[in-house]
């Protein structure tokens, strides 16, 4: 299986926007709290990014309601492999994806129905959606 090609990030009005609106980078104790309390008042990433220092940082929206997503950062090409395999079977479609220059992925995945607004959204910030290379 090819892997998909990343997202892109575009400079312009949408950089600005982007980069004001990136929660801060985060260790790896800090995200499980962030996540749990921006769950908590509806908000899942819709975009997220691994440094190469291991750091973790997101955007986030409020997705529509029945909306289902699955966010993974931090993982190997394995990893998300393993994840991608899983979220095909369900039907449900890459939204986002970025690799770093360690090879570290951080993906999200959304339920089909949700795929055109979200993408709409990520439009907004300047990012454009994962994209399934021929034949993966």
């Amino acid at each position: 299986m090819n892997s998909p090609s990343p997202s892109q990030t575009l400079s312009g009005d949408a950089e600005r926007i982007r980069q004001h609106s990136f929660t801060r980078w985060m260790s790896y104790d800090l995200l499980q709290a962030a996540t749990d309390f921006c769950k908590n008042l509806g908000l899942v990433a819709i975009y997220t990014e691994c440094s190469r220092e291991h750091l973790t940082r997101y955007l986030f929206w409020r997705p529509p309601e029945g909306a289902r997503v699955e966010i993974r950062s931090g993982r190997t090409e394995e990893q998300f492999r393993a994840f991608e395999q899983a979220n095909l079977a369900k039907g449900w479609r890459l939204l986002s994806l970025h690799i770093n220059e360690n090879e570290i992925y951080s993906a999200v995945w959304i339920s089909p129905e949700h795929y055109e607004t979200a993408v709409a959204m990520l439009a907004v910030y300047g990012i454009t959606p994962a994209q399934r290379r021929p034949g993966a």
